[in-house]
Protein backbone atom coordinates (compact mmCIF):
# COMPACT_ATOMS: atom_id res chain seq x y z
CA UNK A 1 0.00 0.00 0.00
CA UNK A 2 1.32 3.55 -0.74
CA UNK A 3 2.36 5.85 1.39
CA UNK A 4 -0.79 8.03 0.02
CA UNK A 5 -3.10 5.67 0.83
CA UNK A 6 -2.08 5.34 4.37
CA UNK A 7 -1.86 9.03 4.77
CA UNK A 8 -5.83 9.84 3.98
CA UNK A 9 -7.11 7.97 7.12
CA UNK A 10 -4.46 9.23 8.91
CA UNK A 11 -5.11 12.64 7.67
CA UNK A 12 -8.92 12.62 8.37
CA UNK A 13 -8.03 11.32 12.09
CA UNK A 14 -5.71 13.99 12.69
CA UNK A 15 -8.27 16.44 10.91
CA UNK A 16 -10.92 15.78 13.27
CA UNK A 17 -8.90 15.74 16.87
CA UNK A 18 -7.51 18.77 15.65
CA UNK A 19 -10.86 20.47 15.09
CA UNK A 20 -11.99 19.55 18.20
CA UNK A 21 -8.74 20.13 20.48
CA UNK A 22 -7.13 22.70 18.68
CA UNK A 23 -10.14 25.28 16.91
CA UNK A 24 -11.87 25.63 20.28
CA UNK A 25 -14.68 22.70 19.56
CA UNK A 26 -13.44 21.16 22.46
CA UNK A 27 -16.23 23.02 24.04
CA UNK A 28 -18.59 23.20 20.98
CA UNK A 29 -19.40 26.44 21.07
CA UNK A 30 -20.42 26.64 17.78
CA UNK A 31 -22.68 23.18 17.78
CA UNK A 32 -20.47 21.79 14.62
CA UNK A 33 -20.18 18.55 16.77
CA UNK A 34 -22.93 17.47 17.60
CA UNK A 35 -23.50 13.41 18.94
CA UNK A 36 -25.92 10.78 18.52
CA UNK A 37 -27.22 8.54 21.04
CA UNK A 38 -24.57 6.22 20.84
CA UNK A 39 -22.01 8.65 21.37
CA UNK A 40 -21.05 9.21 18.05
CA UNK A 41 -19.98 12.58 16.23
CA UNK A 42 -22.31 14.20 13.71
CA UNK A 43 -20.50 16.69 11.64
CA UNK A 44 -22.29 19.67 9.91
CA UNK A 45 -21.18 21.28 6.56
CA UNK A 46 -19.19 23.49 8.19
CA UNK A 47 -17.06 21.03 10.63
CA UNK A 48 -16.80 19.26 6.77
CA UNK A 49 -15.14 21.75 4.78
CA UNK A 50 -12.87 22.04 7.63
CA UNK A 51 -12.14 18.23 7.69
CA UNK A 52 -11.54 18.07 4.52
CA UNK A 53 -9.03 21.25 4.22
CA UNK A 54 -7.09 19.43 7.13
CA UNK A 55 -6.95 16.47 5.86
CA UNK A 56 -5.42 18.15 2.41
CA UNK A 57 -3.57 20.25 4.35
CA UNK A 58 -2.19 16.65 6.59
CA UNK A 59 -0.78 15.12 3.12
CA UNK A 60 0.63 18.54 2.13
CA UNK A 61 2.12 18.53 5.40
CA UNK A 62 3.69 14.92 4.80
CA UNK A 63 4.78 15.10 2.07
CA UNK A 64 7.23 18.32 2.39
CA UNK A 65 8.09 17.35 5.68
CA UNK A 66 6.44 19.64 7.68
CA UNK A 67 4.49 16.68 9.23
CA UNK A 68 1.02 16.18 9.22
CA UNK A 69 -0.76 17.28 12.58
CA UNK A 70 1.20 20.95 11.45
CA UNK A 71 -0.22 21.01 7.87
CA UNK A 72 -3.85 19.79 9.18
CA UNK A 73 -3.93 22.57 11.27
CA UNK A 74 -2.89 24.92 8.20
CA UNK A 75 -5.20 22.93 6.17
CA UNK A 76 -8.40 23.49 8.43
CA UNK A 77 -8.07 27.30 8.89
CA UNK A 78 -7.23 27.84 5.03
CA UNK A 79 -10.55 27.51 3.58
CA UNK A 80 -12.63 30.25 2.69
CA UNK A 81 -15.86 28.60 1.49
CA UNK A 82 -17.39 27.79 4.95
CA UNK A 83 -20.73 25.99 5.15
CA UNK A 84 -20.90 26.09 1.21
CA UNK A 85 -24.57 25.61 0.11
CA UNK A 86 -25.96 25.85 -3.77
CA UNK A 87 -29.38 24.97 -5.23
CA UNK A 88 -31.12 25.80 -8.95
CA UNK A 89 -34.54 25.79 -9.38
CA UNK A 90 -36.44 27.34 -12.81
CA UNK A 91 -38.46 29.46 -12.24
CA UNK A 92 -40.12 30.69 -16.09
CA UNK A 93 -41.19 28.17 -19.15
CA UNK A 94 -39.42 27.54 -22.11
CA UNK A 95 -42.07 28.62 -24.12
CA UNK A 96 -42.67 31.90 -21.80
CA UNK A 97 -38.76 32.71 -22.12
CA UNK A 98 -38.59 31.78 -25.75
CA UNK A 99 -42.15 34.03 -26.23
CA UNK A 100 -39.99 37.08 -24.42
CA UNK A 101 -37.52 36.74 -26.51
CA UNK A 102 -38.77 35.76 -29.65
CA UNK A 103 -41.13 38.99 -29.54
CA UNK A 104 -38.29 41.53 -28.45
CA UNK A 105 -37.97 44.68 -30.06
CA UNK A 106 -33.98 45.21 -29.51
CA UNK A 107 -32.11 42.73 -30.27
CA UNK A 108 -28.90 44.03 -28.78
CA UNK A 109 -30.59 43.24 -25.59
CA UNK A 110 -32.25 39.82 -26.90
CA UNK A 111 -30.99 37.31 -29.05
CA UNK A 112 -33.79 35.36 -31.17
CA UNK A 113 -34.22 31.71 -29.91
CA UNK A 114 -32.02 29.09 -32.24
CA UNK A 115 -34.54 27.22 -33.88
CA UNK A 116 -32.23 23.86 -33.36
CA UNK A 117 -30.44 24.52 -30.22
CA UNK A 118 -30.63 25.63 -26.60
CA UNK A 119 -28.10 28.62 -25.39
CA UNK A 120 -27.65 31.01 -22.69
CA UNK A 121 -29.00 34.54 -23.48
CA UNK A 122 -28.91 36.00 -20.11
CA UNK A 123 -26.66 35.78 -16.78
CA UNK A 124 -27.16 38.13 -13.86
CA UNK A 125 -25.31 37.58 -10.59
CA UNK A 126 -26.42 39.23 -7.13
CA UNK A 127 -24.44 39.38 -4.10
CA UNK A 128 -26.01 39.70 -0.67
CA UNK A 129 -25.33 39.61 2.38
CA UNK A 130 -27.70 37.19 4.20
CA UNK A 131 -29.43 37.12 7.69
CA UNK A 132 -27.29 35.74 10.39
CA UNK A 133 -27.88 32.03 11.81
CA UNK A 134 -28.01 30.48 15.12
CA UNK A 135 -24.42 31.56 15.82
CA UNK A 136 -25.02 34.59 14.95
CA UNK A 137 -22.52 34.63 12.27
CA UNK A 138 -23.63 36.35 8.71
CA UNK A 139 -23.44 34.55 4.65
CA UNK A 140 -22.64 35.99 1.69
CA UNK A 141 -25.37 34.81 -0.07
CA UNK A 142 -24.84 34.37 -4.16
CA UNK A 143 -28.35 34.80 -6.01
CA UNK A 144 -27.80 33.84 -10.16
CA UNK A 145 -30.79 33.71 -13.19
CA UNK A 146 -29.81 32.61 -16.52
CA UNK A 147 -32.24 32.80 -19.64
CA UNK A 148 -31.64 29.75 -21.80
CA UNK A 149 -33.31 30.53 -25.18
CA UNK A 150 -33.91 28.07 -28.06
CA UNK A 151 -36.03 25.32 -29.99
CA UNK A 152 -33.35 22.66 -29.99
CA UNK A 153 -34.08 19.19 -28.53
CA UNK A 154 -30.42 18.57 -26.51
CA UNK A 155 -29.84 19.60 -23.23
CA UNK A 156 -26.56 21.39 -22.86
CA UNK A 157 -24.62 20.74 -19.72
CA UNK A 158 -24.88 23.85 -17.47
CA UNK A 159 -22.08 24.85 -14.97
CA UNK A 160 -21.72 27.63 -12.28
CA UNK A 161 -18.49 28.32 -11.30
CA UNK A 162 -17.33 30.48 -8.35
CA UNK A 163 -13.90 31.70 -7.39
CA UNK A 164 -12.82 33.88 -4.47
CA UNK A 165 -9.51 35.92 -4.77
CA UNK A 166 -7.78 38.16 -1.96
CA UNK A 167 -6.50 41.37 -1.76
CA UNK A 168 -3.04 40.48 -3.86
CA UNK A 169 -5.61 38.93 -6.72
CA UNK A 170 -4.60 35.41 -5.47
CA UNK A 171 -6.95 32.35 -5.85
CA UNK A 172 -7.97 31.52 -2.86
CA UNK A 173 -10.61 29.16 -3.25
CA UNK A 174 -13.19 27.77 -6.40
CA UNK A 175 -16.18 26.04 -7.11
CA UNK A 176 -17.88 24.66 -9.91
CA UNK A 177 -21.70 23.77 -10.05
CA UNK A 178 -23.84 21.70 -12.12
CA UNK A 179 -26.97 23.65 -12.99
CA UNK A 180 -29.20 20.70 -12.40
CA UNK A 181 -32.14 21.81 -13.10
CA UNK A 182 -31.81 23.03 -16.37
CA UNK A 183 -33.76 20.83 -18.70
CA UNK A 184 -34.18 22.80 -21.61
CA UNK A 185 -35.02 26.67 -22.64
CA UNK A 186 -36.58 28.39 -19.62
CA UNK A 187 -35.13 30.77 -16.58
CA UNK A 188 -33.72 29.43 -13.93
CA UNK A 189 -32.55 30.62 -10.57
CA UNK A 190 -29.26 29.25 -8.53
CA UNK A 191 -28.76 29.96 -4.93
CA UNK A 192 -25.57 29.92 -3.30
CA UNK A 193 -24.32 30.73 -0.27
CA UNK A 194 -21.06 30.60 2.33
CA UNK A 195 -19.92 31.80 5.44
CA UNK A 196 -16.37 34.15 6.09
CA UNK A 197 -14.18 32.93 8.76
CA UNK A 198 -12.89 35.42 11.54
CA UNK A 199 -9.93 35.86 9.77
CA UNK A 200 -11.67 37.35 6.86
CA UNK A 201 -12.46 40.14 9.04
CA UNK A 202 -10.62 43.52 7.74
CA UNK A 203 -9.76 41.83 4.49
CA UNK A 204 -11.71 42.25 1.10
CA UNK A 205 -12.03 39.52 -1.40
CA UNK A 206 -13.37 39.54 -5.47
CA UNK A 207 -16.27 37.02 -5.71
CA UNK A 208 -16.52 35.84 -9.29
CA UNK A 209 -19.40 33.97 -10.71
CA UNK A 210 -19.32 32.45 -14.40
CA UNK A 211 -21.78 30.88 -16.47
CA UNK A 212 -19.84 28.03 -18.85
CA UNK A 213 -22.84 25.88 -21.21
CA UNK A 214 -21.17 23.00 -23.25
CA UNK A 215 -17.62 23.74 -21.75
CA UNK A 216 -17.80 27.04 -23.43
CA UNK A 217 -17.77 30.32 -20.93
CA UNK A 218 -20.62 32.35 -21.57
CA UNK A 219 -20.30 35.35 -18.86
CA UNK A 220 -18.95 36.07 -15.68
CA UNK A 221 -19.73 38.65 -13.14
CA UNK A 222 -17.45 40.14 -10.57
CA UNK A 223 -17.87 41.89 -6.99
CA UNK A 224 -16.34 43.12 -4.10
CA UNK A 225 -16.96 41.66 -1.03
CA UNK A 226 -15.55 43.20 2.48
CA UNK A 227 -15.84 41.89 6.03
CA UNK A 228 -16.02 44.70 8.48
CA UNK A 229 -16.96 45.37 12.29
CA UNK A 230 -18.36 42.09 13.73
CA UNK A 231 -19.30 39.60 11.25
CA UNK A 232 -20.45 42.24 9.06
CA UNK A 233 -20.37 42.37 5.46
CA UNK A 234 -20.51 45.57 2.45
CA UNK A 235 -20.69 43.96 -0.92
CA UNK A 236 -19.56 46.52 -3.70
CA UNK A 237 -20.67 45.81 -7.25
CA UNK A 238 -18.20 45.62 -9.69
CA UNK A 239 -18.62 46.33 -13.57
CA UNK A 240 -18.44 43.36 -15.56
Amino acid sequence: MSSLRLQRPIAAAVAFAVLVTSSGCATNPDGSFKKNADGSFIVDDKAKGALIGAAAGCALGSATGAGCAKGAVVGAVAGLLIGWYFESKKIASAQAVNKEYASAKNRKEKAAPPKKDVVPASFSTKVTESPPDASGQKEVQITSNTDMIGYGDKVPEVQQKYAIYDENNKLVEEKTEKVAAVDGAGRYQSNSKFKLPASAKGKTYTVKTTLVSNNKTYKENSYKVSCVGDNHLVVLAMAN
